[in-house]
């Protein structure tokens, strides 16, 4: 039956926009009091997943990371290496639904603006954040979890969870992919943050949307 539905993470899965991640981060910190730490030390701390535990002590990760979505804006972002020559193919090869499901709690005219800009909103079907779980009266289970969305988005395009693919850069990611069902291919250039991802499980994991389109491929050959 193939490949009929590919779901993407946006911030840093579809998108490079590690600048947009800091500034969020950073306004986050200082609506709570605290200095930010510079870019450097920032992407290091991303690099080894090492952001979850530097939220100041005392402060809520649950109320910290939510307010950081809500922050999270699109102002420096550019398309990942290979994207849109992936969103032609799924177009015009596997006649595939695109659809986009970020972890921002942002609405999502500001992912449709930016995806105008970067001159591939033509080839979404869907953009939801999860901003959206509160009109759909969705559910989100633990913080970044978006596998009520991905069952809602299946549903909605009748397709089964073996005919679709879930493409993330974080293991929240992963975790979703796991509890609805789907196929999940980790998207990380970085070496140090692949590596992670396959130490929790992840089997397939590209550096691009070149390594995508292979991976794609594998996966458009099996059966439900």
């Amino acid at each position: 039956m193939g490949v009929k539905l590919v779901i993407f993470d946006y911030d840093l899965t579809f998108v490079d926009n590690y600048v947009d991640f800091y500034e969020a981060y950073s306004s986050t910190l200082k609506t709570y009091g605290y200095e930010p730490p510079d870019f450097n030390k920032f992407m290091e701390m991303l690099e080894h997943n090492a952001l979850e535990d530097s939220v100041p002590a005392g402060i809520s990760k649950n109320d910290f990371w939510r307010l950081f979505r809500r922050l999270y804006l699109s102002r420096h972002g550019f398309l990942k290496r290979g994207c849109k020559e992936a969103l032609i193919s799924l177009k015009s090869n596997y006649h595939a639904k695109t659809v986009i499901i970020s972890g921002r709690e942002t609405s999502p005219r500001y992912i449709w603006m930016e995806l105008g800009r970067l001159g591939v909103d033509e080839f979404i079907d869907e953009v939801y954040t999860l901003q959206d779980l509160v009109h759909l009266n969705g559910v989100e289970e633990t913080l970044f979890d978006k596998t009520w969305l991905i069952n809602h988005v299946m549903r909605k395009h009748g397709v089964l969870p073996c005919q679709t693919v879930f493409l993330g850069d974080y293991i929240t990611d992963y975790i979703s992919a796991l509890k609805s069902g789907v196929y999940f291919i980790g998207v990380n250039q970085s070496e140090v943050r692949g590596e992670l991802m396959r130490k929790k499980g992840v089997n397939l994991v590209a550096k691009d949307f070149y390594d995508v389109l292979l991976l794609l491929s594998s996966l458009n050959h099996v059966t439900c």
